[in-house]
């Protein structure tokens, strides 16, 4: 056989091998190829664990946002439960004394003479202080002085109360104008003062009717400056004092909360 005839059968040959051949196979990758492989996934999933790790942590921040604003709202509702609270305590307070103001009150001249020489207010007068009093305008100066604590003026109210005290240290409505001096001072905030008021009544006026409510009032001044044993103290001789009294039975509530 010549070269061309060699030349041709192996091409055919070459044909023949290439048609009945499957796909290309690919060559087996390397170790080199391999470790970066497995480099790129490990990559891959460190990253799926920070983005997830992210997520949780957003996540908490918001429970945590929730929770404080939560926190805030329930602070805040209390503070107001608190006051409101307060205001309708100062509210009954006022009531009260009101009521007890108005039962008290001076009578018309005749009757108020009377009343001038009752064993009573005899009692509650110092040893040293003149009895005889003009009702009449004394009655019209308290009034005055009354309308201010009525009309909120609490610092006018109590520079008139202590005027009218210098006026009528003897007269039937000292033991009043005491009270309400030390009322206006609380809503003043001068607590210190009004537990000085409350005192001067009680150690005074002993038999006044107004004994009582400014034995409390004291009571809830010194709770205001945080002087809760004096309070104690206070509560427990209101009660002791003045058994039967409403000041009494709401000094016992007030005691049971410091105790």
């Amino acid at each position: 056989m010549n070269k061309m005839a060699r030349i041709a059968w192996a091409a055919v040959f070459l044909a023949i091998s290439y048609a009945h051949a499957g796909p290309a196979e690919v060559a087996p990758a390397t170790p080199q190829a391999q470790q970066e492989r497995i480099t790129r996934l490990e990559a891959q999933m460190q990253n799926q664990g920070v983005i997830g790790l992210l997520n949780q942590i957003e996540a908490l921040k918001a429970e945590v946002a929730r929770l404080r604003g939560f926190q805030e709202e329930q602070a805040y509702q209390m503070e107001v439960a608190e006051k409101r609270v307060k205001d309708l305590f100062m509210d009954l307070d006022t009531r009260l004394a009101q009521v007890k103001e108005l039962a008290s009150r001076p009578m018309p001249a005749q009757a108020d003479a009377i009343r001038l020489q009752s064993a009573q207010t005899l009692a509650s007068v110092p040893a040293s202080t003149p009895r005889n009093v003009d009702p009449e305008a004394e009655s019209r100066a308290y009034s005055a002085a009354h309308a201010l604590v009525k009309g909120g003026k609490y610092l006018e109210a109590v520079q008139a109360m202590r005027a009218f005290q210098e006026e009528y240290p003897g007269g039937s409505l000292a033991p009043n104008a005491v009270y309400w001096m030390g009322f206006s001072q609380v809503n003043l905030g001068d607590f210190p003062a009004a537990a000085t008021a409350y005192q001067k009544l009680i150690d005074e006026y002993p038999t006044s009717s107004k004994a009582p409510d400014a034995m409390l009032s004291l009571a809830r001044a010194r709770i205001q400056s945080n002087e809760l044993a004096q309070a104690r103290t206070t509560l427990e001789q209101l009660i002791a004092t003045y058994p039967i009294s409403k000041a009494a039975a709401t000094g016992k509530k007030l005691l049971a909360t410091l105790n």
